[in-house]
């Protein structure tokens, strides 16, 4: 049979008492460690998330910061291009309008001459030259109609209003013609030393100078003498220039030839003789 109940003496009673103690305030302890626990957890995922929030709109800005200089960029190309555009349109009226002005100038200078000649002429225009390796022809806009016949001498202006020798009509047509410059080999003028007084033939070689043919048994030409027109010409006036002499070494000959005064290769317009000398 069960023996008596012990009462609980007073020391147990305060052992209990003081584990009851113990364990309650570890579970509470234990609580606010967890609170304590939560609370960082939470503030540190507050923080990530604040961070990722900030990355995201710094993201954000930096594209649309590119998107907007992108467009910068390109509106700033679209008016490059088009301020390129009419750089380019401008320096063309440029080139254009200096053009113009040389061309006045030109034709001042080939007017001025005109008056000057002591024979009539006409004044044509160069539309064009011969291609072949052989021919060194030259076209002009005018022809019988205005005067010009086959053989009539041809002048050329300088730009100081100096007229020169060009060469001679080939063939004449009614509104235009051929013209065979000095350095054709077809062209042959008759010419005088100016130093001299030595009557000479100039006659072209197809190249950058002429050949003289001298009349004297004993020519005295040098370089740098003056050639021009001969009174005895039957076809220009007396006294216009042709070109000066130059030496000409070719291996080991040396030769004087003629260097034309007249710019060939460029010349745009032609003082054309009518008629008779």
């Amino acid at each position: 049979m069960p023996g008596p109940v012990r009462k609980l003496s007073r020391r147990s009673t305060s052992l209990l008492f003081i584990a009851l103690f113990l364990a309650l305030a570890t579970i509470i302890g234990l609580a606010s460690y967890g609170v304590t626990l939560g609370g960082l957890v939470l503030s540190g995922a507050q923080r990530v998330t604040r961070t990722l929030s900030r990355a995201v709109a710094t993201a954000a800005d930096s594209v649309a910061g590119y998107g907007r200089a992108l467009l910068f960029a390109r509106g700033i190309y679209a008016e490059n291009e088009t301020l390129r555009s009419e750089n380019q349109y401008l320096d063309a009226r440029l080139r254009l309008a200096l053009d113009n002005h040389d061309e006045l100038e030109r034709l001042q200078a080939q007017l001025a001459v005109q008056q000057r000649l002591p024979v009539k002429s006409v004044l044509a225009q160069v539309t064009g030259r011969a291609t072949g390796v052989r021919s060194m022809d030259v076209f002009i806009d005018h022809g019988t109609a205005l005067g010009i016949a086959d053989g009539a001498g041809v002048f050329v202006a300088d730009f100081t209003g100096q007229a020169y020798v060009f060469g001679k009509v080939r063939d004449a047509f009614t509104s235009n013609a051929t013209v065979i410059p000095l350095l054709d080999s077809r062209c042959v003028i008759s010419g005088i030393n100016r130093r001299t007084g030595e009557d000479v033939l100039v006659k072209g070689v197809d190249g950058e100078y002429c050949e003289l043919s001298y009349i004297s048994p004993l020519p005295q030409f040098q370089s740098g003498d003056i050639v021009v027109t001969s009174s005895s010409s039957a076809t220009f006036p007396p006294n216009i220039p042709i070109g000066w002499v130059d030496t000409l070494t070719i291996d080991t000959t040396t030769r004087l030839v003629l260097r034309p005064f007249a710019d060939v290769w460029a010349a745009r317009y032609l003082l054309v003789m009518q008629g008779s000398k």
